[in-house]
């Protein structure tokens, strides 16, 4: 296969799933990792992609804020495994914080039956995904409509926080930095997670793999601050490097 028609293969690929990685591209171009890696330095380049640890991520995920039905749509298989190991961590009569991300509203789909637990979050479609649930309290926290984001935002949403008590906050980003945490594109975003970190007893990260290593804008939590971050298998490479260490982390 020539090198052009790699590349137009990889941006297929990359514009499709969000990201690729260097191991899975070399199986299914059949050629070496070596070469891979060159093909992405390539297009890095030229613009094209946002090289990342192992890969690369489309470019458009480094600058822009995807909606709620984009990022639903994508990493699918590693955010519901990384959902099945993150609600392993919920006690008893837990009142649990969930923010806006898609990882979080799969996490919902998995949240065990008769605990007593109370669900706050900001969210529309995690309140839509647990309203058939009589074993539940769900408190959605009101403010500013974002409809792009399907959430709400502002001054009213952090209010709200304050008034409840949170013992687990579950949350994604938009990328991660070893030094300087977990980051989103929207400061509104990432002023309302800081003002839930602040306030939250215990939390956890949800990352899939695409977002270890990714630049972003607003960092809302630092490296030290994650009680527990849960990535799929993808994020083991990652993990070797030792960019994780003092992070307690465990693998979907």
């Amino acid at each position: 296969m020539l090198a052009l028609e790699r590349h137009r293969k990889i941006l297929e690929i990359a514009k499709r799933d969000g990201a690729v990685r260097t191991q899975s591209l070399s199986s299914l171009l059949g050629v070496t990792e070596e070469t891979v890696r060159r093909d992405l330095d390539s297009l890095s380049r030229q613009g094209l992609l946002h090289r990342t640890h192992g890969g690369a991520t489309e470019i458009s995920m480094a600058i822009r804020e995807f909606s709620r039905s984009e990022r639903e749509g994508k990493q699918t298989a590693e955010k519901e495994a990384i959902a099945k190991v993150a609600v392993r961590h919920i006690g008893e009569n837990d009142t649990i914080m969930l923010d806006a991300s898609s990882t979080a509203l799969e996490f919902a789909r998995h949240l065990p039956e008769k605990l007593g637990l109370r669900i706050v979050t900001y969210a529309i479609g995690v309140v839509e995904r647990l309203a058939v649930r009589t074993d539940l309290e769900v408190i959605l926290l009101g403010g500013i409509h974002d409809p792009k984001g399907g959430r709400f935002q502002g001054m009213l949403t952090e209010m709200g926080v304050r008034a409840l008590r949170i013992d687990r906050f579950f949350f994604s980003g938009a990328g991660f930095d070893p030094s300087l945490g977990i980051g989103e594109p929207n400061p509104e975003e990432a002023r309302l997670k800081a003002t839930i970190i602040a306030h939250a007893g215990w939390k956890c990260a949800m990352l899939d793999h695409t977002k270890l290593g990714r630049k972003t804008d607003h960092y809302f939590v630092r490296p030290d601050q994650i009680d527990l971050l849960v990535t799929d298998a993808g994020g083991a490479d990652y993990r070797g490097t030792g960019k994780l260490d003092g992070i307690p982390c465990e693998l979907g």
